[in-house]
């Protein structure tokens, strides 16, 4: 009987031991739980640049002037005999201007310091017929298009008379001229990785370097080749027979413009559905009859 009791003893003794264990264990495990680190939450947040970007659409409406950054091309942006400036770019200005109800100001510059420009807010937008790249779109955005252009090799007649195919003109005794800060120059030198690759600030001077034969051949944008044919007399010929490539046209803004944005894509395709830009882009690319009025 006593060894009876003494063996319920010792299991109640066991008993009590394993309940303040498990008692133990479990706020242990509570403590654990209780304790371990919360998970990190990662935020994102929009770059510097666009949180502090000011809305551009609202500033030009408030200062009541669209500043306008471009650089002169034939037929985009020229100047006549008084000196003012006309074109396709030109006429494309005009009109969003008055659609904001404000001033124009034209702003002409080099084409290797728009996008810089663009970005120190000397200009309010780009109406230059830029082509979009995603080298250039890491630095601003673009609109939709609102026209397209053909990239077309010329060439001096006295340099390269004959000279009818493209590996003709891949040769390092061939000089290509392209005009800084376009994407011709990325092209030229993709497609022609032997050629002398000469710089000019602006398509006029690189047009005359063509038609003196000072260089063999240049990289110009349609209607650039046509026009300079037709007006430079035999001195200046297309060598190839297809263009070497076709671009959109884009307008260019600053980073974190959407409102800017949204605007500009609604003008585009409100001037395309009612056949405006479709008129412009005819009568300054598809004739000629404009050159009267040429400088």
């Amino acid at each position: 009987m006593k060894g009876r009791k003494m063996n319920i003893a010792a299991f109640a003794v066991i008993a009590l031991m394993s309940i303040s264990l498990l008692a133990v264990s479990a706020d242990a495990q509570r403590r654990t739980r209780t304790t371990r680190p919360a998970p990190q939450v990662r935020v994102i947040t929009a770059p510097p640049a666009v949180l502090s970007n000011v809305d551009t659409l609202v500033t030009i409406r408030r200062k009541g002037v669209l500043n306008v950054g471009f650089a002169t091309f034939v037929p985009w942006a020229m100047r006549d005999k008084d000196g003012n400036y006309f074109g396709f770019e030109i006429d494309v200005a005009k009109k969003l201007a008055e659609d904001l109800g404000v001033e124009l100001k034209l702003m002409p510059a080099g084409s290797s310091a728009l996008i810089g420009d663009l970005m120190s807010k000397r200009f309010d937008i780009l109406i230059t017929g830029m082509y979009p790249t995603p080298q250039r779109a890491l630095l601003v955005n673009f609109s939709e298009p609102y026209s397209k252009s053909k990239i077309e090799l010329i060439a001096s007649r006295d340099k390269m008379r004959g000279k009818g195919d493209e590996k003709d003109y891949n040769d390092e005794d061939v000089t290509i001229g392209v005009v800084s800060g376009t994407v011709y120059d990325e092209l030229a030198k993709a497609r022609f990785p032997k050629a002398k690759i000469q710089y000019f600030d602006d398509e006029a001077a690189m047009m005359e370097a063509v038609g003196e034969g000072k260089i063999n051949a240049a990289m110009a944008s349609t209607p650039g080749p046509e026009f300079a044919m037709k007006h430079g007399g035999a001195r200046i010929f297309r060598p190839l027979a297809d263009p070497m490539q076709t671009m959109d046209e884009s307008f260019v803004i600053r980073k974190g413009d959407v409102d800017f944005l949204n605007y500009l894509n609604t003008w585009i395709r409100y001037y395309e559905r009612n056949g405006w830009l479709k008129e412009r882009r005819k009568y300054w690319f598809d004739d000629t009859d404009w050159a009267d009025r040429l400088q």
